[in-house]
């Protein structure tokens, strides 16, 4: 019972620290926070909507488009009042010029001057829980500068995570787990502004399960832990690919457990139970994030949310094949020639040690435990189902859960 306490606890402390984090962050405003937002959406700008850093290979497609959006969310500075700032997703979009592009007019960042009562355009359905650290980098950093810096930090946390598997006992798992972050395309999850905070987010919860998975059940419980990774997530994301921040640390808890010797059906009850869990934490604190909006906005704003929902749940009125947004996602690994070669590659080194008793006619068990490992891979399969829209529209990030770029509104 005071284990339930504690981790209740924990979150509801977590979501007061989010909400007021929000708040803090516009009470920060400088000259150089300002002149190194315009910068970066005009280097953005530079760059184009969904520059590819590899010709032809969807996975290490970018999104500046959502880029420049974050860093005009982050940098607003107009007439509202702090809360309204807070919870209102306000950015300025500024009609095309003479002779101007959309996306050019788009990639503009004006100071709010030109924002008029009431915000410009508001995208308050999301958190934007990036915006205090976003603007306190801003004031020192340019975004060149911010996204070598997070390329490094993502490689840091990544060795990491390496060198606690190989503490912990799961060298078997290791190459494994380097093919699925390689899959992730890191230098695109890195330098991305939209693909960073999950991507962190996952790295930092996998170090925290491999540093003490069991402190962490005897203090709050898995339950919980996982819960406040689905609260995180939904807080920092903007519905990119969140189920990341589930299925490693949670295809790494269960194997520890396996070496600790836990029985199939714990093992399934476990990988449940934290699924659920982190369910839970995001849609509830996205379904807080809506509370806020009614009671500050007004409850009209629901209205449009709901319609949002609906929209990325949909087959477009029969035009999107669930079964094709499926092989859609998985196509983006499956279709190319490399990524199979190191699948292949990757499955030769793990079953090498298999290989080898096989050869000297040592005694080969198969392990059916090992099967609970594979059900994250059915959440990811679920997520992309009930998101149909979403996930055919944005399959070049959405695959990373496991094509089309977006248009200029």
């Amino acid at each position: 019972m005071k284990k339930a306490m504690r981790g209740l606890s924990l979150l509801l402390c977590t979501v007061i620290l989010c909400a007021a984090a929000n708040v803090l962050a516009f009470t920060i405003d400088t000259k150089d926070m300002r002149d190194h937002v315009w910068q970066g959406c005009l280097m953005l700008g530079e760059q184009q909507s969904t520059p590819q850093t590899i010709g032809g290979f969807l996975s290490a497609q970018l999104d500046n488009f959502t880029g420049v959006l974050i860093l005009k969310t982050a940098g607003y500075v107009g007439p509202e009042s702090l809360t309204q700032k807070a919870f209102g997703g306000y950015r300025v979009d500024m009609p095309a010029g003479e002779g101007e592009t959309a996306w050019d007019a788009f990639c503009n960042y004006e100071f709010g001057e030109l924002s008029p009562t009431g915000g410009g355009m508001s995208y308050s359905r999301y958190w934007h829980g990036y915006t205090l650290p976003l603007r306190l980098l801003l004031c020192v950093l340019d975004v060149a500068n911010l996204q070598m810096l997070l390329y490094f930090a993502q490689l840091v946390l990544f060795v990491l995570v390496l060198h606690l598997m190989h503490r912990r006992g799961l060298g078997n798992l290791m190459p494994g787990f380097f093919l699925a972050y390689f899959l992730l395309m890191p230098f695109s999850t890195s330098v991305c502004l939209q693909y960073v905070p999950v991507t962190m987010l996952m790295l930092s919860a996998c170090a925290c399960v491999l540093l003490g998975d069991r402190r962490i059940e005897r203090a709050v419980g898995m339950p919980a832990f996982f819960a406040l990774l689905g609260l995180l997530t939904n807080y920092l994301d903007l519905l990119t690919f969140p189920l990341v921040s589930l299925g490693y640390p949670l295809v790494l808890l269960l194997a520890l457990r396996m070496r600790r010797g836990a029985r199939g059906q714990a093992l399934f009850c476990a990988a449940a139970l934290c699924g659920v869990s982190w369910a839970l934490g995001y849609g509830g604190m996205w379904a807080l994030k809506w509370l806020l909006n009614g009671l500050v906005f007004g409850w009209q704003t629901i209205l449009g949310i709901f319609t949002q929902i609906g929209l990325r749940a949909s087959d477009n009125g029969g035009e999107i094949s669930r079964v094709a947004v499926l092989l859609e996602n998985f196509g983006v690994i499956l279709s190319k020639k490399s990524y199979l070669l190191l699948i292949l590659l990757c499955a030769a080194v793990t079953l090498a040690p298999a290989g080898k008793a096989i050869a000297r006619r040592q005694g080969l068990t198969l392990d059916p435990r090992a099967l609970n490992l594979l059900l994250p891979a059915a959440a990811v399969c679920l997520w992309y189902v009930v998101l149909a829209n979403h996930s055919f529209d944005h399959t070049y990030f959405t695959y990373r859960c496991q094509r089309k770029s977006r248009d200029l509104p």
